[in-house]
């Protein structure tokens, strides 16, 4: 019987990808954008033409606030599930390294550059030298994960707004979490933006006789179940966000 011993990380903010926004932050913030943010690169698309990258500070601004919003996620989720009803219970509990660490995405399990280098070199000495001994350290690997992407998810977190674990403050955390509220309620917007789309488009529109029609065959934008699933989390994440500025006294 096949066993599943890889922690498989599905979400779209994890630390690999947080590590590529801040390298994309970084490079962006090197160019020269124009008046209406567009910059010109060469040595892009395995061609010597002239490339343009549109909205370049509108691309910083919302790489930044991701960044923000998988720190403060992260941070609340553990809250969640430690059931802290303190703020200083909450950031004893938080690690208080300062540098954020290096991922590798090995088969759809995130484990941390320097774990994958231990590894390799635990194979060339001999040290791990059997597909037992090698699943093991995935095994452990995933236990783990939990608490190394809360590291990573805070040290992130301080990185982006560049204050020190010291300046993490209540008042702070309370803006925090309402600030990713916010962001929250945008992502549901741009979701049912998106959605509606489909039933305003005219060339999407063209193959249905009437709007009855298409309802029929596609479903009412309002039924759509990704948007129902999205609005019921964000409803939930407020109730949450309520409660515990309430229970820590933020």
């Amino acid at each position: 019987m096949a066993e599943k011993i890889q922690q498989i990380e599905y979400n779209y903010l994890a630390p690999d990808t947080v590590n590529e926004l801040f390298e994309s932050i970084s490079f962006l913030k090197k160019l020269k954008p124009n008046n209406e943010g567009t910059a010109q690169v060469q040595g892009w698309e395995n061609s010597k033409r002239i490339t343009q990258l549109l909205k370049v500070p509108q691309a910083i601004t919302i790489f930044t606030q991701l960044i923000e919003y998988y720190g403060v996620i992260e941070i609340f989720n553990h809250l969640q599930q430690n059931k802290y009803t303190s703020f200083d219970a909450l950031k004893k509990s938080l690690s208080a390294k300062i540098e954020r660490s290096s991922w590798l995405n090995i088969g759809g399990q995130l484990i941390q550059k320097n774990e994958i280098e231990k590894l390799k070199n635990s194979i060339k000495s001999g040290k791990v030298k059997t597909w037992d001994a090698l699943h093991d350290v995935y095994r452990h690997q995933g236990e783990k994960y939990g608490n190394d992407k809360l590291n990573h998810a805070y040290t992130s977190l301080l990185e982006i707004l560049n204050i020190t674990p010291k300046q993490f403050t209540p008042t702070l955390f309370k803006e925090l979490l309402l600030t990713a509220l916010k962001t929250k309620e945008w992502m549901c917007k741009g979701i049912y933006d998106s959605r509606a789309k489909d039933y305003t488009n005219p060339f999407r529109k063209m193959i249905y006789e009437t709007n009855t029609e298409m309802n029929n065959v596609i479903g009412k934008l309002e039924d759509n179940s990704f948007i129902q699933e999205q609005l019921g989390q964000l409803d939930e994440f407020k109730k949450q966000i309520k409660a515990a500025i309430k229970k820590m006294k933020l």
